[in-house]
């Protein structure tokens, strides 16, 4: 899983190609801001992860099968495909909602999306490939430093299932850094990286889905099937996963990693305003501090 390193700037890319993978970059950071919301506000109704697995699976693996059955695996072996969906899709999804049910939205934005630096750099580090670069190496110390503040919050309310999702966002963090990576050296055009991850999460995850106990979704409001249904699966489970995938194949994992630095604040207000959730002065120290580690780590990308 090597990635050449990130360490010149962007003086050599043509102005057009930067300005794509920014923009790229930035609707990434968008959707990724409305996914911890939205599966926050879905976990708060009848809905459990595992249903909104089945919607984001199911809608978006049937969206993108014509590019599926046209193209196959794409000259993959199956083994490089499956771990590509499962990094992409089936484990960075369960890991996440699972996370999302259990802790509170702005600990879903710092330890999956906040942490995406830290946990790429991890990720790179256990591949051989190191981190370089001064900025970077400071930002991604005060990313951990939030990061402690987050899980000290959860120490410090004794409560078992906060530090359980904890771990789950974590998870999924490691997860999606390695997606990022292995697509990069795969070398997939976007549509079809999407396609693989979300018909081999359909066709792995449905199956099992229909077997299990304590399913909600012939039970849930249409209304909440309806907002679920397109955000999951089709801004999540298929358009988040190409343009993530486009401002990698632009950008660079790295450099693209570090644009997620508005998301905690983001999700933060969001999850004040729209889920009434109150963070503690840990958490809300957390964001800051991955926030502001992120921002500087950035600084030092371009």
């Amino acid at each position: 899983m090597a990635e050449p390193r990130e360490t010149s700037g962007c003086a050599d890319r043509q102005p057009n190609q930067l300005g794509r993978g920014i923009a790229y970059a930035c609707g990434t950071v968008a959707l990724f801001a409305g996914f911890v919301i939205v599966s926050r506000f879905g976990l708060s109704t009848t809905l459990t992860p595992v249903d909104i697995s089945a919607l984001r699976f199911g809608i978006a693996g049937t969206l993108l099968s014509p590019i599926l059955l046209k193209h196959g695996l794409s000259g993959l072996r199956v083994s490089q495909a499956v771990t590509l969906a499962a990094l992409g899709g089936l484990a960075f999804a369960l890991f996440a909602y699972a996370g999302f049910a259990l802790a509170p939205a702005a600990n879903g934005a710092v330890l999956i999306h906040g942490t995406l630096p830290l946990t790429t750099a991890l990720v790179m580090w256990g591949s051989g490939i190191g981190v370089a670069g001064r900025s970077q190496r400071a930002g991604l110390a005060i990313i951990a430093l939030g990061m402690a503040a987050i899980t000290w919050d959860g120490l410090a309310e004794a409560s078992v299932t906060v530090l359980a999702g904890d771990l789950c966002l974590l998870l999924a963090s490691l997860c999606w850094s390695g997606y990022g990576l292995y697509v990069k050296r795969l070398g997939l055009p976007a549509i079809r990286a999407a396609a693989i991850v979300a018909g081999l999460s359909a066709l792995i995850f449905l199956p099992v889905y229909t077997v299990l106990p304590g399913k909600t979704l012939s039970q849930a409001h249409w209304q909440d099937l309806l907002l679920q249904g397109f955000f999951q699966g089709i801004l999540i489970g298929a358009v988040s996963i190409i343009i993530y995938t486009r401002a990698v194949a632009l950008l660079g994992v790295v450099k693209v990693s570090f644009f997620t630095a508005a998301v905690p604040g983001l999700t933060t207000l969001g999850g004040f305003f729209l889920l009434n959730e109150v963070s503690s002065l840990a958490t809300l120290a957390g964001v800051a501090l991955t926030t502001l580690g992120m921002l500087i780590a950035f600084r030092g990308s371009f």
